[in-house]
């Protein structure tokens, strides 16, 4: 399975050992993925960015940030492919 890739349907699977963080700032408690692919609606996310520990985070418009182990342009790549409906892999 690739680490990261988009789909013609604006959808991005994340592979669950790249999730660094998954939470929602101010919430009582995070939330963490185990097993199965994170699937992310690139038209659901308001940006990508670092946040304040230098990971790579896709920041959510529902508040929710998602930290992932890649590099930011990979990362970069595979948001520009979703939000364009072009399916892409990094592997």
């Amino acid at each position: 399975m690739p680490k990261i890739r988009s789909t013609s349907d604006g959808l991005i699977y994340v592979k669950s050992s790249l999730i660094e963080n998954l939470k929602r700032p101010n919430a009582l408690e995070g939330a963490k993925a185990l097993g199965k692919p994170v699937i992310i609606n690139a038209d659901h996310i308001g940006f990508l960015s670092y946040n304040n520990d230098g990971r790579v985070t896709f920041f959510m418009t529902n508040g929710f940030e998602i930290s992932i182990n890649v590099f930011f342009d990979e990362a970069e790549i595979i948001f520009n492919c979703a939000k364009g409906g072009i399916e892409k892999e990094i592997l």
